[in-house]
Formats: structure tokens, C-alpha cells, sequence
């Protein structure tokens, strides 16, 4: 999918519909929302006050005069949508417009980050991290808040290949927006206000599973969803993706061939246990693969475990046969750009 989009708009460009009686007033003074930033002299978050999914950097301080605006949430758009939203900033035609960053992405499910880290490497990229140093062509790797939820970062800004665990930012966003309606909440219960004003003044935040279904995943207990993303910015973008209209084609681009996958191993998960399992019999059956590992063959597992039963092997099997970590195949390259490939084909259709 295209993820984030930012263009530049000429310096000289007529203001759309939105922005028009704005910027008459900010040529005179400055007016709120609209505040100073350290490379233009006016930046504007158009969510609140507008209602448009943008934020506006006007007025460049250095070089040549020229806006940049910044698309919010262009996961969820269609390329008609985004160009929608910059013809109602400014008169232009958005396909002409050169594109400032770009993050393409591939969402991956059922296989954890830590994978990733163990068998992904990226091509011509260099970098040090303050966990540990890293070798030329190895990924860095930085653990965020909870050891199931970490990071992994290749190359520096602005061109990166980024890798993070989609559910746990999202669930971050839901714990904030819970916070929110909590206070919100809590500051209305002390306006004396009737029950019918407090009925309809209550807010209710999303829970996480809603969260996912207004963003395009239905989510169950367990779910592991991996995204990928290739960040590029100024001269690194890809030179046959250099204009907003150049996206139309962007499915047909191979944006992670960078991303390689030398002899990647089997994907076992281990994050969750089986639905419906006992922890103590889930953890048994990761000890039954280890050994099974350790011994070479699962025949020579299984005489063990029944020489040592005391005539409960049977039983024993059975149960771990229902708790067995759930396997699958090495992604491959090819799977990542196909699930970017149909992601982007429908914002671009």
C-alpha cells in the first residue's frame, strides 16, 4: 500500500477553497491554527479546524518558495481521495506535483518481527545502533516497550526499510484514544448536566477489535500481523515514482528487492499459544519440537517420552497433539510485494 505521502506545491500556486481566507489573513498577521515551524514559516494540522485528513507546511524559510502537504492516514485513501484533498488546498493539478516522501508497505500476517530478525538482511545498507553494533548487510534491532513488540531498522532517514509489529501500534493508538474518552468523561460528570445531556454528550472509545475492522483487518485473540514498509524521501525516491501521478503505477514497482531472505528457516509461532489451550500443555509442546530437533527424528522424541510416561505416553501425546505451535513456510520476496502489489491496486484502480 501507499502508506504516507507528502508533495510539494509551488510557492506561487493559487490557494483552494479551504485555505483561501486563510492565507489572505496570515499575509496580513498571524492567526491561529496556524504556527511557526523551523523550515516554514506557518504549519497547520487541518484535521480539527477543517476536517481535512492534511497538515500544511506553508511558505518554505530557505530556497525556493514552496508548501508541502503532508496526506494523513494515505493507507486508507485512494489516490482520487488524496487528490481531492490537494485541490482543495490549492489549485493545482496533483499529478504534477513532485512527491517529497513516500512509504510503500506490505502488511504479512501470521509471522512475527522476531523472524525477521533472524533471517532478513538488507542490501547496501550501513548502520550502528546503541543496542549493538551491526555488520554492513544485517539488520538493527531495537525492542519497544515489550519483548513481543519490537522494531527492526535498515538504513537511515530518509531512506529506511522499516519493519514493526502493525497490532501492537495499533493497540498503542486504542489505549490512547481509551485515555481520552476517560478524561472527556470525567471532566463532563462535573457539569451538572441532566442525564439525557449526559447520554448524549458520553463518549465511547473503539475497542481493539473495532479499531482493526475501521482500518481493514478483522482481528482475533492471537493474530500476529507484521508490516513492512520502504520509507524514501528528497533524491532517494525512486525515480519512476518522482510526481503524485507516477503513484497509478505504483503496483507494478518492487519496492523491498533490497530486502533479502538468504536461507530462511520455517515460520513457528510462538508468541501465543493455540486458541483454546492449556499454557502449561503449549509450553510441553514446544519442548516436544525441541527435542524432536535435538534428537533428529520425531520417532526417536516420542520412545522417550514413553519410556519415561509411566504408561501415560498416550494421553500424553494426544494432548500435546492440540497444542502444537502453528507452522508454516519461509515467507519469500515474491509474497511480500504481492500482498503490496494488491494493497496499492486498490488505491489506484
Amino acid at each position: 500500500m501507499i502508506d504516507k505521502v507528502d508533495v510539494q506545491v509551488p510557492g506561487d500556486a493559487r490557494p483552494g477553497p479551504v485555505l483561501a481566507a486563510p492565507l489572505a489573513r496570515l499575509r496580513k498577521h498571524p492567526i491561529p491554527p496556524f504556527r511557526p515551524s523551523r523550515f516554514y514559516q506557518y504549519i497547520c494540522d487541518l484535521r480539527e479546524p477543517f476536517q481535512i485528513d492534511a497538515v500544511v507546511h506553508l511558505y518554505l524559510r530557505h530556497g525556493s518558495p514552496a508548501h508541502k502537504i503532508e496526506i494523513i492516514d494515505a493507507g486508507e485513501k485512494s489516490l482520487s481521495e488524496m487528490e481531492n484533498i490537494i485541490t482543495n488546498l490549492f489549485e493545482v493539478n496533483p499529478r504534477t506535483l513532485r512527491l517529497m516522501r513516500l512509504d510503500l508497505a506490505a502488511d504479512i500476517e501470521g509471522v512475527p518481527v522476531s523472524w525477521f530478525r533472524g533471517n532478513a538482511v538488507v542490501s547496501r545498507k550501513q548502520f550502528s545502533s546503541r543496542i549493538e553494533k551491526s555488520h554492513e548487510t544485517e539488520l538493527q534491532f531495537v525492542a519497544m516497550a515489550k519483548a513481543t513488540a519490537e522494531t527492526i531498522y535498515a538504513g537511515k532517514r530518509p531512506n529506511l526499510v522499516r519493519i514493526y509489529d502493525k497490532l501492537a501500534e495499533w493497540n498503542v493508538q486504542v489505549r490512547k484514544l481509551q485515555r481520552a474518552v476517560k478524561r472527556f468523561n470525567a471532566q463532563m460528570d462535573k457539569m451538572g448536566l441532566s442525564d439525557e445531556q449526559r447520554y448524549y454528550g458520553l463518549r465511547v472509545a473503539p475497542t481493539l477489535e473495532q479499531f482493526c475492522s475501521a482500518h481493514g483487518h478483522r482481528f482475533t485473540e492471537g493474530d500476529v500481523l507484521t508490516r513492512i514498509e520502504r520509507q524514501a524521501g528528497g533524491d532517494r525516491i525512486p525515480d519512476v515514482l518522482r510526481t503524485f501521478g507516477d503513484l497509478y503505477s505504483a503496483s507494478e514497482f518492487r519496492p523491498f528487492d533490497a530486502l533479502r531472505l538468504p536461507a530462511a528457516s520455517t515460520i513457528v509461532s510462538l508468541d501465543v499459544p493455540p486458541k483454546g489451550a492449556p499454557v502449561r500443555d503449549w509450553l510441553a509442546a514446544v519442548g516436544l519440537r525441541t527435542l524432536i530437533e535435538h534428537t533428529g527424528s520425531a520417532q526417536a522424541a516420542h520412545s522417550i517420552i514413553f519410556k519415561y510416561a509411566n504408561g501415560n505416553g498416550r494421553r500424553i501425546m494426544e494432548a500435546l497433539d492440540r497444542c502444537t505451535p502453528n507452522v508454516r513456510p519461509a515467507v519469500t520476496i515474491d509474497e511480500i510485494h504481492e500482498s503490496f502489489r494488491k494493497s496499492t491496486l486498490q488505491q489506484t484502480s
